[in-house]
């Protein structure tokens, strides 16, 4: 008789592992970016030497890329068990277990994000407030309202916009 509630508790830990952010309000439930799309974006934007942030960092695969392109990659990440995956796979990233929406970015030359259309509006209002004049954002999948799109990569689904 324990092995339903055993089973019951799993498939509860691993549902709240994959929806945490969006059941907090404060991201998307969980997916990979398409790491083909990832690499594309570091191609496009030169990120050797610059700070990188990839808010919603999940296992490290987009932010570990970034770090090896020659960046000072740092990861913000709400979900616990993400952030210590991250952790452990981004050896020399500064990996952030917290909410996006308290991070500072006033350091940030380029911000990657795989986010819902319904958080993209809000941290809109986050890049217009705390990036610099010149910061990148890179989007993939969805577009960021009220932002100068630079790039538009329609096989990749990049958005690439500049703050002004």
């Amino acid at each position: 008789m324990i092995w339903p509630l055993v089973f019951f508790i799993a498939l509860l830990a691993f549902f709240l592992h994959l929806m945490w952010p969006h059941i907090s309000g404060r991201g998307a439930g969980y997916g990979r970016s398409d790491l083909r799309a990832a690499e594309r974006a570091l191609e496009l934007v030169d990120v050797r030497g610059k700070t990188f942030y990839e808010l919603g960092c999940g296992y490290g695969d987009v932010l570990a890329m970034a770090a090896r392109a020659g960046a000072r990659a740092k990861g913000v990440e709400l979900d616990p068990i993400r952030w210590l995956i991250c952790r452990a796979r981004c050896r020399g990233c500064e990996v952030v277990l917290g909410d996006m929406f308290k991070v500072p970015l006033n350091d940030a030359d380029v911000v990657y994000i795989f986010q819902w259309p319904s958080v993209n509006e809000k941290l809109a209002e986050k890049f217009e407030k705390e990036l610099k004049p010149g910061a990148l954002v890179i989007s993939y999948y969805w577009e960021v309202p009220g932002m100068e799109l630079v790039l538009y990569d329609e096989r990749h689904k990049l958005y690439i916009y500049r703050k002004k």
